[in-house]
């Protein structure tokens, strides 16, 4: 089973994060909800707590296939500033491991240096924090090599079912789209 870790700290965008996890459990894949600091995470809108599965500090980088990154401005933040996090992206990034990141999560990416020299996309604004000259507008979600960013809330489902495909296949990520009424 293909295990992709969602970590989540105080100030995600719940919108992006709810999407990218029911889609990746939908087409079968073991998400890992993982917290930078208790078993509580709180939205950006201070409305949505989620309980994770685990703390950062259980993961273990080589059991994993992918790490996806919701948006959020503080969640963002709170993202850059994990050390334990940093080790276990760079870990994924020198497999090859997908590494995905939506809206303003793109920037922890860079800070942590995944970003150099990809191109990508992120939230309008956000590209600015970025000392990279291979920032795009369209589409919507921007592949390079083994690093999949998209731009923001409206693009989570498209982005999710990106890393659907590339996790599982396009076959059973056809068929979950249908199920969702996705055209």
């Amino acid at each position: 089973m293909v295990r992709v870790l969602v970590p989540l700290a105080d100030g995600f965008e719940e919108l992006e994060a709810i999407s990218i996890i029911d889609v990746l459990r939908r087409v079968g894949c073991e998400v890992i909800l993982a917290s930078l600091k208790t078993s509580l995470e709180v939205s950006s809108q201070g409305k949505v707590k989620f309980i994770v599965d685990k703390s950062i500090f259980e993961i273990q980088a080589d059991c994993l296939d992918a790490v996806v990154f919701p948006g959020g401005w503080e969640g963002t933040q709170n993202l850059a500033n994990s050390e334990s996090l940093k080790h276990i992206l760079q870990i994924l990034h020198n497999k090859g491991k997908i590494i995905g990141a939506i809206c303003a999560a793109p920037l922890a990416l860079f800070k942590m240096g995944i970003l150099e020299n990809k191109r990508f996309t992120c939230y309008p604004g956000i590209e600015g924090m970025i000392t990279n000259n291979y920032y795009q507008t369209i589409p919507n979600v921007v592949e390079d090599a083994n690093i999949i960013t998209s731009r923001g809330p409206a693009t989570a489902l498209e982005f999710a079912f990106i890393l659907a495909e590339k996790l599982v296949g396009l076959e059973k990520t056809q068929e979950i789209k249908k199920g969702m009424l996705v055209l």
